[in-house]
């Protein structure tokens, strides 16, 4: 099985923690043809270097800290909107998955599929169809028996009254700063960023710390009179869903 035509190169980037998941999944994606490879650690160590690969097609990445990994993710999909982003990860929330495709990555897949199965997932992203989870199905019925909003609403910056305060820690909380690291950064009490960062939330009207993050990254993004995430509506006939 190939992913590209026998005159061209596929430059994929693999990026893991792991050291050995590293050279595993780069053995898995070696026996494809013309395709070029290189690692990185991390998001953020990827996004120090991606310079140095200007024909970069394919990032696929471990998911470990949603909330930290959103913002890279959202930078690189800035910046890079032509290159396709496939998550790995051993288990996702719905809201992780919200998040996820609301920055338009191209795929999400469980980290214990078959060698054939990554194989199709690369197949199927060049062909531009997006990708779900193996589990997606039992995600769902999750949140149905336990209901509760899972995608930020699209209120503009201009709509909200955050004092200068609630802005500061806003920004923290893009970087995913804890709380007791933005009272460190701000220098006041840690009860005093809860109360701010309660107050943020019901402002903005979302219900935990990554979607403000999201939300925070959306205006930043947004050009003048647009939202950055809007997205046209999709069936979901149009995702694929691949066996483990």
């Amino acid at each position: 099985m190939t992913l590209i035509d026998e005159n061209s190169i596929q430059h994929v980037a693999i990026v893991h923690p792991g050291s050995l998941m590293r050279h595993a999944l780069t053995a898995i994606l070696e026996e494809f043809h013309n395709i070029s490879i290189f690692s990185a650690a991390s998001l953020k160590e990827l996004c120090n270097d991606i310079h140095k690969n200007p024909r970069l097609g394919v990032i696929l990445f471990n998911i470990d800290d949603v909330s930290q990994d959103i913002i890279h993710l959202t930078s690189l999909r800035t910046q890079y909107p032509a290159i396709k982003l496939l998550a790995l990860s051993h288990h996702y929330e719905l809201e992780d998955l919200f998040a996820l495709f609301e920055i338009d990555i191209d795929g999400a897949l469980l980290d214990d599929v078959s060698q054939n199965t990554l194989k199709l997932a690369f197949r199927i992203l060049k062909e531009g169809q997006k990708l779900f989870p193996s589990n997606m199905a039992q995600v769902l019925l999750a949140r149905i028996q336990h209901p509760c909003a899972a995608v930020a609403p699209d209120i503009i910056e201009d709509e909200v009254d955050l004092s200068q305060r609630e802005q500061e820690i806003l920004h923290c909380l893009e970087k995913g700063d804890s709380n007791k690291r933005i009272a460190l950064r701000l220098d006041i009490a840690e009860a005093t960023v809860k109360v701010h960062v309660k107050s943020i939330l019901r402002k903005i009207g979302v219900d935990n710390r990554t979607q403000a993050a999201i939300w925070s990254l959306r205006q930043r993004t947004r050009p003048f009179g647009q939202t950055f995430f809007a997205a046209p509506h999709r069936s979901l006939s149009r995702f694929n869903h691949l066996p483990a």
